[in-house]
C-alpha cells in the first residue's frame, strides 16, 4: 500500500509541476495593451458618395505613433527598490529575474525615451499612404497643408512619418506649414478645473472601488511576495508595492512597440519575457485598472459631458474654424494634426462618436461599453472627409475613428456614413452654445475659466 500511496504522490507532483509550467508557458494574447496597442489598419470598406460628390478636404486629429517610454527606466521607482533589495540580498529567484530583464530594457532605451519607435514610424506612413490611396482627389495639383504638433518630439516625428507615406503618391510638390498648437493639443494641460479634477475628482470613489472588486491590493501583495523575500517585503507600504507594480506592468505593455529595437540590439524575446512574471489572470486584472483609469480621466466616465470632456472643446472650434475658412477660398486641401491619447479621447467623447462616448454603469464590465485599445491605440486618428459636388457649396462629411466610419450620437443622416455638413455644423454649435462657447472665444482664457 505505502508503495502504491507513494507512486500517486509522485504522480500529483507531476502534475503540479506540469500546470505551473503550462501557467507559465500559456499565450495571453495582447489584450491587456489598452492605450499601448499597436495601432491595425482595419479592413477598408469603402461606401461610395452619393453621385456627383468627389472628396476635396480632410481635417484630421491623430495620436502619435507607436513609442518608448517616456522617461529612462533607470529613473523609474521599480529601478530604484530593486536595485536596493539586490544590495540587500533580498531578491528571491523571480526577483532576480525581474531585475535582469529591467537592466536589459534600460539598455534598449537608454537614450531614446519619449521618441516614437520603428513600429511607430511605419504606423504612421500606411496611414498616410492609405489616406493618399483613397482619398487622391483631395491632393491634387500643388498641395498646401497645415501640420500642427505639440511640444513633445515625438508628435513632429509622427508628423514627418505620416507625411512620408502621404507624399509619396503626390504628383506635385507639396507646400507645407508646421506649427505647434499647445492650446488646441494639449488642451488637459492648460485647465486648472481639469488638473484638480484628474488628481480629486469625483471619479475616485468608482476607482477605489473597482480596484476592491478587482482586489489590486492583494495581487500587487502577492508580486511583491513573489519577487521579494518576506523580510524585504514586509516593509513596503501599499502606495509603494502599488508604483512598483505599475512600473513593471508599464515595461511589459510598451514591449510590442519596441520590437525593431529589441531585434536590432540582438537581444532574445526570453530575456525581456516580463509576461512570465504574470499569470494571465493577474494582467487581466491589472488591464482592467488600465483602462477603466483611462476611462475616468480621459473619456467618457460617469458624465460625457464633465470636465473632462469640456476641455476638448478647443480642438472642436479649430475644426469648425478651418472648415469654414476652406468651404469660403478652399486655402488648404487637409489640416493635420499629431498630438496624444489624451487628446483623442476627450475629443471623440465631445464629438459623439458611438464607440467612445457612451457611458459605463459598472466598471467591472467596462469593456462591454468602452475599450481603451479600440479608441486610442496608438497612431489613433479621427477624420473629418469632405466631399462636394462640383460647382456646388454643398458638402458632405464622413468622420471616421480608427478609419472606421463612425456614428454620431444624435446626429441623423439618411445616407450614413455621409452626413450633411451644414447639419453637422448646426449641431456642433448647438453643443458649443449650451457651453456659453463662440468661435471666436480666446480658446486659452477658455481653458484656465471652464469648470
Amino acid at each position: 500500500m505505502t508503495k502504491y500511496i507513494k507512486i500517486a504522490a509522485l504522480f500529483i507532483s507531476i502534475l503540479l509541476i506540469v500546470g505551473r509550467i503550462n501557467a507559465q508557458a500559456q499565450n495571453c494574447g495582447y489584450n491587456y495593451l489598452g492605450t499601448k496597442t499597436l495601432y491595425t489598419a482595419p479592413a477598408y470598406k469603402n461606401t461610395p458618395a452619393p453621385t456627383g460628390y468627389e472628396p476635396v478636404f480632410i481635417n484630421h486629429v491623430g495620436r502619435h505613433g507607436a513609442r518608448h517610454l517616456t522617461k529612462e527606466v533607470n529613473a523609474s521607482y521599480a529601478w530604484t527598490l530593486l536595485m536596493q533589495a539586490d544590495s540587500a540580498k533580498a531578491l528571491t529567484a523571480a526577483g532576480s529575474k525581474l531585475k535582469q530583464m529591467v537592466i536589459t530594457l534600460d539598455k534598449v532605451e537608454y537614450g531614446i525615451v519619449k521618441s516614437i519607435s520603428i513600429e511607430g514610424k511605419e504606423e504612421l506612413q500606411d496611414i498616410g499612404k492609405r489616406m493618399y490611396a483613397r482619398y487622391p482627389q483631395v491632393f491634387t495639383g500643388l498641395v498646401k497643408l497645415n501640420v500642427a504638433i505639440t511640444k513633445e518630439i515625438r508628435t513632429k516625428q509622427s508628423a514627418d512619418a505620416f507625411l512620408s507615406g502621404l507624399k509619396a503618391g503626390f504628383k506635385d510638390s507639396a507646400a507645407i506649414k508646421q506649427y505647434t498648437d499647445d492650446t488646441d493639443l494639449r488642451f488637459y494641460d492648460a485647465s486648472p478645473s481639469y488638473t484638480e479634477f484628474e488628481s480629486n475628482g469625483s471619479w475616485q470613489a468608482a476607482f477605489q472601488h473597482l480596484q476592491k472588486t478587482v482586489g489590486i491590493a492583494a495581487l500587487n501583495k502577492k508580486l511583491v511576495q513573489k519577487w521579494f523575500t518576506a523580510a524585504f517585503a514586509k516593509n513596503l507600504k501599499p502606495a509603494e508595492m502599488d508604483k512598483l507594480v505599475s512600473d513593471v506592468f508599464g515595461f511589459l505593455t510598451i514591449l510590442p512597440s519596441l520590437k525593431g529595437e529589441v531585434a536590432k540590439a540582438n537581444i532574445k524575446p526570453a530575456e525581456l519575457n516580463f509576461a512570465s512574471l504574470f499569470t494571465c489572470d493577474e494582467l487581466t486584472a491589472l488591464s482592467k485598472i488600465d483602462v477603466a483609469d483611462d476611462y475616468l480621466k480621459k473619456g467618457p466616465g460617469a458624465d460625457n459631458n464633465g470636465i473632462q470632456v469640456r476641455i476638448a472643446v478647443p480642438l472642436l472650434v479649430n475644426f469648425i474654424n478651418t472648415t469654414d475658412a476652406f468651404s469660403k477660398n478652399a486655402p488648404v486641401n487637409a489640416e493635420l494634426r499629431f498630438a496624444h491619447a489624451e487628446t483623442i479621447s476627450p475629443f471623440a467623447t465631445l464629438l459623439g462618436i458611438s464607440k467612445a462616448s457612451k457611458v459605463a454603469t459598472n466598471l467591472a464590465f467596462l469593456d462591454a461599453n468602452w475599450r481603451s485599445s479600440e479608441v486610442i491605440p496608438l497612431s489613433s486618428n479621427i477624420q473629418w472627409i469632405f466631399y462636394r459636388k462640383k460647382s456646388s457649396d454643398d458638402m458632405l462629411v464622413k468622420v471616421l475613428l480608427n478609419e472606421q466610419d463612425a456614428h454620431i450620437n444624435g446626429l441623423s443622416t439618411t445616407n450614413f456614413p455621409y452626413y450633411k455638413w451644414s447639419v453637422m455644423r448646426a449641431f456642433y454649435m448647438a453643443k458649443l452654445g449650451k457651453l456659453n462657447v463662440k468661435l471666436t472665444d480666446d480658446m486659452e482664457k477658455y481653458l484656465k475659466e471652464v469648470k
